[in-house]
């Protein structure tokens, strides 16, 4: 998710956990806390363009780290602090629910992450939610910001706080639930037009969990279609994707295409422009396209030798302005 979202949640559970003992410093040590996993971004210092991107929600996005980390600063904090209403429990407790938080919503996206390293190299992934969505992140904004708008009894702070917490957390199931009703309706569509590939999945467009991508990759290429829950038939319109693997047979043994590869778990395409190759990641839908089949995806690496690929992911330029983007989005979302 988002810095603000993972700031958000933190604060809120800090206000839970320890609000009532220390007040709104619960606040300020759950949002810090909640972004440290985030903290393998520094390895775009060290680390190559893909080497950063398999990096990133890795061995911080563990449970390992989430254990280590928490039992530390439970410590670390109690020494510092020195205050006797809390022992070393309180503090690591504190601190292993948010980082936990963290871990749990990232894995609700579709970038996935390392939840078993340095055990094992297994991404993690359940598609329920977008990257950024006001939906879940709003309600929580609310219940944070409520004890910093003029002066509010502790009571009333911590009822809502749990209301904001309570609200995104109904959101949460309710995108599990879309993300279930979904699937079902778009699997059966596949079949039903005897479409051979492999495993299907299903992930939400960006903003909202109302619209659905449904794809499923074979060795030649990806199937790929849309649904709303909102849309009055339950066909889906899937177009054909092709990999264009023989683009890359020379990057066959390019560290590179092979990080890449990794990390898309096979869900690729290989387009060319301009005599450029561009890597793209399925995964991580299109930049638009929800009405057409010529969609630019939002990832799209640039295998040139020496290319700037920090940005490769939402790097792509709308063709239309933001507010068309945002009009056409809202569109397909109402349904066809």
């Amino acid at each position: 998710m988002d810095t603000i979202t993972h700031t958000l949640l933190g604060a809120a559970i800090g206000k839970t956990i320890l609000g009532k003992r220390i007040g709104r410093k619960a606040i300020f040590y759950g949002a810090l806390v909640s972004n440290l996993p985030d903290i393998d971004v520094l390895g775009i210092l060290f680390l190559s363009d893909s080497q950063q991107l398999l990096f990133h929600r890795g061995i911080t996005h563990s449970f390992f780290f989430v254990i280590l980390v928490s039992i530390l600063l439970g410590w670390i904090f109690k020494r510092w602090l020195g205050d006797g209403n809390i022992n070393w429990m309180n503090w690591t407790l504190l601190f292993f629910i948010t980082l936990l938080s963290h871990l749990v919503l990232d894995s609700l996206n579709c970038y996935g992450l390392g939840l078993f390293e340095p055990f094992s190299n297994k991404r993690v992934s359940f598609n329920t939610i977008f990257v950024a969505d006001p939906f879940y992140t709003v309600p929580l904004l609310i219940g944070a910001l409520f004890p910093f708008i003029g002066k509010k009894s502790v009571e009333k702070i911590q009822k809502w706080n749990t209301i904001g917490l309570t609200v995104s957390s109904c959101y949460l199931i309710f995108t599990m639930l879309a993300h279930m009703y979904c699937r079902q309706i778009m699997e059966q569509s596949f079949k039903e037009q005897r479409l051979l590939s492999d495993e299907f999945t299903v992930t939400p467009t960006p903003l909202n969990t109302f619209l659905w991508m449904g794809y499923s990759h074979d060795s030649n290429g990806t199937w790929l279609g849309y649904y709303s829950i909102f849309d009055k038939q339950k066909k889906i319109d899937f177009y054909r994707i092709q990999r264009n693997d023989s683009l890359i047979t020379t990057f066959e043994k390019d560290i590179t295409v092979k990080n890449l590869k990794q990390l898309s778990n096979g869900n690729y395409i290989v387009t060319k422009e301009d005599s450029i190759l561009y890597f793209n990641d399925i995964r991580f839908g299109q930049v638009s396209g929800w009405n057409k089949a010529d969609g630019p995806f939002a990832f799209k690496f640039n295998l040139n030798k020496n290319a700037d690929n920090k940005r490769a992911l939402n790097r792509t330029k709308y063709k239309e302005s933001t507010y068309e983007w945002f009009v056409l989005l809202v569109n397909r979302i109402k349904g066809k």
